[in-house]
């Protein structure tokens, strides 16, 4: 690989991390996290120090410590220590992807929680804030089970 290729690549995996972060910052994260979580997808070696991150993303270590937390706390990054090294290393858990969208279930039980309640303290101004709430949790608890079958024979015959 050239030096020109080099810089070409590590230029698109820059251009990719501040994509992934865009996504994510209209999605809730904060502009950091989702700059992390684009780097790992992105980065050579897969998994990298706190330090490391700091430096290739322009943030603080302590803004890095911060989104490191709240990413492994969400199951999107995993922290390992490679043997003979002293410090932690962060990546992407294997197949994290699927593996978040294996818990959609959870996520939809807990607002079957959060709709049965607000069903019980139903406002009287404006009842569509907790009965949207109720049809949209109904329609999921029916049609995600399809969609994870579905999901798990798409993977499959993918081989993953």
């Amino acid at each position: 690989m050239t030096d020109d290729d080099t810089a070409r690549s590590a230029d698109a995996r820059a251009g990719y991390a501040a994509q992934v972060s865009q996504y994510w910052e209209t999605g809730g994260l904060t502009r950091a996290a989702g700059s992390i979580l684009g780097h790992l997808m992105v980065c050579e070696p897969a998994a990298q120090t706190q330090a490391t991150l700091a430096s290739a993303l322009h943030l603080s270590a302590g803004s890095v410590s911060t989104q490191l937390r709240t990413l492994t706390a969400v199951g999107m990054v995993e922290r390992v220590r490679p043997p003979g090294e002293r410090a932690y290393h962060y990546q992407l858990p294997q197949d994290m992807w699927v593996r978040i969208l294996g818990t959609e279930d959870q996520r939809i039980a807990g607002l079957r929680a959060l709709a049965d309640a607000g069903m019980a303290a139903l406002p009287a101004t404006r009842p569509d804030r907790i009965t949207s709430l109720d049809q949209m949790v109904r329609f999921f608890e029916g049609e995600w089970p399809r969609i994870a079958a579905r999901l798990d024979e798409f993977l499959r015959k993918e081989g993953t």
